[in-house]
């Protein structure tokens, strides 16, 4: 894996011009810089303190994009608007979409409690790495948890069920705004899942053809459809356990009937999926990908 890349994310707060000097001269390999900020700091306040306390704020920015730029880096501003959580999770999934083979690595020295906290979220879902000050003199690294989400997401399929689970939120919330008809609950029939799922499936294995091996016969399908062996019920069953297992969707018997399962998609599966899902597996997964 290429790692030349380097982003850097900070948290916009008062002191992040004196900090980020200390963390450069301890990661010296950082390529480009990128002050995340909340809208709230552009804005006017009748309250002197806030006032001042916010004049602060992008007066550091400055400082950081005067620093970055006298060493010939690249510098960037992420605006975060509320609701916090959303805003954060959207910018930091395109970030990793335009530099997928990046380090990244966070100073959330600064920031409001609410930045700090998206920000803190997500890092492991980028492989990130997480500093902070805690007495405000030195920077320290956060030590956080491994992940192996992106791999279980190198598979296509896994990508394409959760766009699936995922459009089905989408229709649910758009009923609820009145621009649709209303749609069934958000749990997804096992059977229909595989439905949707058969006519996008694509094999992981190929069996290679051998010198003297006769001939397949050609067949033609109609165009969108595929022989229904491509997928079996078994391969099906593996992808369902391997997002089960990984709390990526949740499973439950069908009200309707005890012999049938339901399937949604939760919040890590939806965060996975903005992360790790590549635009070209197929126009529901580039569509789910473009939907805040």
């Amino acid at each position: 894996m290429d790692r030349t890349e380097h982003v850097h994310i900070i948290s916009a707060g008062a002191k992040i011009h004196i900090a980020f000097p200390a963390v450069f001269r301890e990661l010296p390999a950082i390529t480009r810089t990128m002050v995340f900020t909340d809208s709230t700091v552009h804005e006017s306040s009748s309250d002197p303190v806030t006032e001042k306390h916010r004049l602060a704020v992008r007066n550091a920015v400055s400082a950081v994009q005067e620093i970055a730029t006298s060493l010939s880096m690249p510098f960037f501003r992420e605006m975060i608007f509320p609701p916090t959580y959303v805003s954060v999770r959207s910018a930091l999934a395109k970030i990793r979409r335009q530099y997928p083979d990046a380090r990244f690595t966070f100073d959330l020295s600064g920031g409001s409690k609410e930045l700090c906290l998206a920000l803190f979220a997500f890092a492991p879902w980028l492989g990130g790495e997480v500093y902070a000050s805690f007495d405000e003199k030195t920077t320290r690294r956060v030590p956080l948890p491994d992940r192996t989400i992106g791999s279980l997401l190198s598979n296509p399929n896994h990508q394409t069920i959760l766009a699936i689970l995922l459009n089905r939120n989408k229709m649910k919330k758009d009923a609820a705004k009145g621009t649709v008809p209303a749609v069934p609950e958000l749990w997804v029939p096992r059977q229909y899942l595989y439905k949707q799922l058969w006519s996008a499936y694509v094999p992981s294995r190929t069996k290679r053809e051998k010198p003297g091996d006769a001939p397949k016969p050609v067949v033609h399908y109609k165009k969108g459809q595929k022989p229904a062996a491509e997928l079996s019920h078994a391969t099906f069953s593996g992808f369902i356990r391997t997002l089960r297992d990984a709390g990526l969707i949740e499973e439950q018997y069908s009200p309707e009937s005890r012999k049938e399962k339901s399937y949604r998609i939760t919040e890590a599966g939806e965060t996975a999926f903005r992360f790790f899902s590549d635009p070209a597996t197929g126009s529901l997964v580039r569509s789910m990908l473009e939907s805040s």
